[in-house]
């Protein structure tokens, strides 16, 4: 049976002392991501295609060092196993693996959409469970360690309103990755690995800036209502 929330009035006054997130620092903090996984890996491959005779899997295998030293050396950092982090890492491993084995560039193409529509699949199942992965994902951004936000945006859950955002937000990742898996998918065996190393980097952090503009003007209107009905 669902859980039944009866929030009091002290819960209402806890969930309004809630902050909100930074669009412009989550946007800033996609750069590391937009030049090692975007600019280098373009710039990488053609380096190597215009200057060698290397093959199409040797330049994509080299395009993608970059991100592969970057996301050693945050694992280092951390000491500690990032699952996203390692996930990445294992990925990057097996698509250059199985390109040298097989001899399909396309195999490496792919494993970016791999992870895009693994995580969207991931966001639309999770809508079954009690609390969706967005729950856990916005709190970690918005909250970080803060123990008192922490309580505030737990005891946020309670109120009707802001389990409705959580949802509409995974949802809306969800549609739009597996969406940009789709479109990836048709442009790899459709266009040269050029044009979908240009076209899909511009593709993916578009839907992504897109898909956290709508996210934090979701929010923001919650709050606005929040602010109106003095309740979420």
């Amino acid at each position: 049976m669902p859980t039944t929330y009866n929030p009091s009035a002290n819960d209402a006054e806890l969930a309004q002392s809630l902050k909100s997130p930074s669009l412009l620092g989550l946007i800033i903090g996609l750069w590391p991501s937009i030049l090692l996984n975007g600019v280098c890996v373009i710039v990488v491959y053609q380096l190597v295609k215009n200057f060698t005779a290397a093959s199409d899997v040797t330049a994509l295998a080299l395009s993608a060092l970059p991100a592969l030293i970057w996301t050693i050396i945050t694992l280092i950092r951390q000491r500690s196993v990032d699952v996203l982090g390692a996930f990445m890492l294992i990925t990057i491993v097996l698509s250059i693996g199985l390109s040298f084995m097989t001899g399909d560039a396309k195999l490496f193409l792919i494993r970016e959409s791999f992870l895009t529509v693994l995580f969207g699949v991931i966001c639309l199942i999770s809508l079954i469970f009690p609390k969706p992965i967005w729950f856990y994902i916005i709190r970690y951004f918005t909250v970080g360690n803060d123990q008192e936000q922490m309580l505030a945006y737990d005891t946020a859950w309670k109120f009707a309103s802001f389990r409705g955002y959580i949802r509409t937000v995974t949802i809306l990742w969800g549609v739009f990755y597996t969406i940009e898996f789709l479109i990836r998918l048709v442009m790899i065996y459709t266009f040269s690995i050029s044009q979908v190393l240009v076209i899909s980097s511009i593709l993916f952090y578009v839907l992504t800036i897109l898909a956290s503009v709508l996210t934090f003007r979701l929010g923001a209107r919650l709050r606005k209502q929040r602010t109106q009905n003095k309740e979420l």
